[in-house]
């Protein structure tokens, strides 16, 4: 007699695109992370909305760019969280307004809408972490500085200066 449906892989499940978290039966950790600590591909990040739109952007920027490695990985869905938070309450503001009116025991006053504090705040903290990926304009110097040190070594470069003796 038979015990039900055969159980199909992650790796199947992920080629259908049917790889839902709650049908996920490995761990969370993307299949496209190697022992090396370097990306075969851009792994999922788990994002909804502006912040998943975020990191199809930059992750795929970074990915690109070989700065994304698994290391780094969770500072950059932080980032993509901030500047996705950043951007959904600019959005809101932009329809209600800088200011509100606040009803108080002497009548109505006009305060600074809170969304903008914490847009302001998202905005300063994905700064702060923006640095670390050169995704700001003085970061990206020195980043790009250290990617242009680390210019791989040609395999057959040992091999021509053999030819020349």
């Amino acid at each position: 007699m038979a015990k039900g449906r055969k159980t199909i892989t992650d790796n199947n499940k992920r080629l259908r695109g049917t790889d839902q978290p709650c049908r996920m039966t490995e761990s969370n950790l993307p299949a496209t992370v190697s022992g090396s600590s370097t990306l075969l591909s851009l792994p999922r990040s788990g994002l909804k909305g502006t912040a998943k739109k975020v990191y199809a952007i930059v992750g795929t920027e970074l990915f690109n760019r070989g700065l994304l490695d698994t290391l780094g990985l969770n500072l950059v869905i932080a980032y993509c969280r901030e500047m996705g938070l950043y951007h959904d309450m600019m959005r809101e503001l932009e329809k209600e307004g800088m200011t509100i009116k606040v009803e108080t025991k002497h009548g109505y006053t006009t305060q600074v809408n809170p969304k903008r504090k914490i847009a302001e705040n998202a905005l300063s903290a994905a700064k702060a972490l923006a640095g670390d990926f050169g995704l700001t304009p003085t970061s990206r110097a020195r980043v790009l500085a250290l990617v242009a040190n680390a210019v791989k070594k040609d395999d057959f470069a040992d091999f021509e200066t053999i030819d020349e003796q």
